[in-house]
């Protein structure tokens, strides 16, 4: 699965670069200072002067600021364990209503303590040490579920610098083979322009990634916290089921009589 995505990402990032290359080559003055106002040039011309790559970071970087709103929307305590439902499945525990909550479980699977809570019911009639590996197993993988989600975000991260440094070295590429189509002296005007592609789309990599940094250690702090939370209703659900088994568990072991036990003695 993998080395698909990889193949076609290193074939994706070859495109652009060649693409780019052949774009910088035939515009090698795009985005250099203007040579009568000395005006540096704008937002939009250090944009255009590598269009593919600098077009490839803007799609990531809206890429990362809807996979922020989407994971801010997503992860929070009304969204993975809701007051509501905890308070309805805790009351069908406490009837010992296990099937019920069972049912109630599996109908709300998109939950995140659902699936969970739903393992510990299954599961009511076994020892509290089985319950609690259900807890862990189920939790982790959930928890696993959401943590490559996030992921996305530190990718992104990763991905934009890596962009704006793959501009930069066919900024400096273009510069260098400008200089040796001349004859002459050395054209200035070549080589700022190639010196200055390198620069623009390094600054958009770094920006994009340390956007993308700030939405992933925001949205981790964010998960890290739900997941807490969640882990303790969790818990507490759990709880409510440990009492009966303690008492089958009790009531299933025989107990000797103090009259018996003193016959015993005598005996």
């Amino acid at each position: 699965m993998k080395k698909p995505i990889v193949l076609s990402a290193t074939a994706f990032l070859t495109a652009i670069a060649t693409s780019q290359l052949l774009y910088a080559q035939a515009s090698p003055t795009v985005g250099t200072i203007d040579p009568e106002t000395g005006a540096l040039p704008t937002f939009q011309q250090m944009f255009m002067f590598s269009p593919y790559i600098n077009g490839a970071i803007a799609a990531l970087s809206v890429i990362a600021v809807l996979l922020f709103v989407v994971y801010l929307l997503s992860i929070s305590q009304r969204t993975m364990a809701p007051t509501d439902f905890l308070e309805e499945v805790k009351k069908l525990v406490l009837a010992k209503k296990y099937e019920a909550a069972t049912d109630l479980c599996r109908a709300n699977r998109n939950l995140f303590v659902a699936t969970v809570i739903q393992r510990c019911c299954e599961h009511a009639g076994k020892d509290q040490g089985v319950i609690m590996d259900m807890i862990e197993t189920e939790g982790k993988r959930r928890a696993d579920m959401l943590w490559n989600r996030i992921s996305y975000l530190a990718d992104i991260a990763n991905v934009a610098p890596m962009l704006g440094l793959l501009g930069t070295v066919v900024g400096m590429i273009t510069a260098f083979f400008g200089l040796e189509e001349q004859t002459g002296s050395i054209n200035s005007t070549i080589l700022a322009a190639g010196v200055g592609q390198a620069m623009a789309t390094t600054m958009f990599g770094l920006v994009v990634g340390i956007a993308a940094t700030i939405f992933y250690t925001i949205v981790k702090g964010r998960a890290t916290r739900t997941l807490a939370e969640a882990e303790q209703a969790i818990h507490t659900v759990a709880d409510h089921i440990k009492p009966e088994l303690q008492t089958a568990s009790a009531s299933s072991t025989p107990k000797k009589s103090p009259r018996r036990k003193s016959n015993e003695e005598d005996a």
